[in-house]
């Protein structure tokens, strides 16, 4: 297991890659984040359209799965996914219901 992931927010024994846990670990500390904050990260080559294309479709990926497995919380924003974790999403949840709107 990679050294910045033993004291992970994942504490329980999930099912994810590595490459997963990676970009949870990284979107868990910096939401809300996008495919392409996420390749900057991992110092992919972002010189030319095509090559951001690709490196977008490959975090896009990772990040749909991590949606899937209720990891994330998703929203499209025109072409671009931005994703925060699903515990931020409960969180703003309750401070609505508190707040007294309950269209949460």
């Amino acid at each position: 297991m990679p050294q910045n992931l033993k004291n992970s927010v994942l504490t329980d024994n999930t099912n994810l890659t590595d490459v997963e846990k990676e970009i949870f670990e990284l979107v868990f500390h910096n939401w809300p984040s996008t495919a392409l904050e996420i390749a900057e990260h991992f110092k992919e080559d972002l010189s030319t359209r095509e090559a951001k294309t690709r490196a977008s479709t490959k975090y896009s990926y990772y990040l749909k799965k991590l949606v899937e497995k209720k990891f994330l919380f998703s929203k499209k924003a025109g072409n671009a996914l931005i994703v925060w974790p699903i515990e931020v999403e409960k969180y703003r949840t309750m401070h609505n219901i508190f707040r007294g709107d309950i269209d949460a």
